[in-house]
């Protein structure tokens, strides 16, 4: 029978240590990485999608109040969780650089484009039939409500605005 040799057992040991490192990563970055993105929050009575920056801040950016598509099953709330996730997955994907107006399925949308005057790449949500599209735009962000400098290439009446959101998520990020 052999005994197993003291260098031999601390390999296994060192082999056992090595593996769970790599299995279980120090939760400070699993949660850096898990807390940045957008998520809706409904802690609060109103349900918000929040944008979580990677230093752990977050900034609310849209408060879903309407229930004008309640009845079709779509409260604030599953909204909330829609959109939410919807920017996400632009935001991952390189699409959410620019939101603006657009059209599908007969309806006005509110869409993701990734360069100014671009197309529409992706509905964040649909708007109420007879809704002012562009003032709905304008006054979409919880960030911006109420401020005339959004940044935005909006001059005149005929134009359709494109809000620059990369821009904010980038300030998002260095605060």
């Amino acid at each position: 029978m052999k005994i197993p040799t003291l260098k031999s057992s601390l390999s296994l040991v060192a082999l056992a240590i090595a593996s769970s490192i790599i299995a279980f990563p120090s939760s400070n970055s699993a949660q850096a990485q898990i807390q940045k993105g957008f998520r809706c929050d409904d802690s609060a009575t109103i349900p918000t999608t929040m944008y979580h920056n990677s230093q752990g801040g977050k900034e609310p950016w849209i408060k879903w109040i309407s229930e004008h598509f309640s009845n079709s099953s779509w409260t604030p709330l599953s909204r909330c969780q829609a959109v939410s996730k919807r920017l996400e997955e632009y935001r991952l994907n390189g699409k959410l650089k620019y939101v603006t107006l657009g059209t599908q399925n007969n309806q006005q949308v509110i869409c993701v484009a990734s360069r100014d005057n671009g197309p529409c790449e992706g509905v964040v949500y649909t708007l109420r039939p007879g809704q002012d599209a562009v003032a709905a735009l304008n006054n979409l962000f919880a960030w911006g409500s109420g401020q005339q400098n959004l940044d935005s290439n909006y001059e005149s009446s005929t134009e359709v605005p494109y809000i620059n959101v990369e821009k904010r998520l980038m300030q998002a990020e260095s605060n």
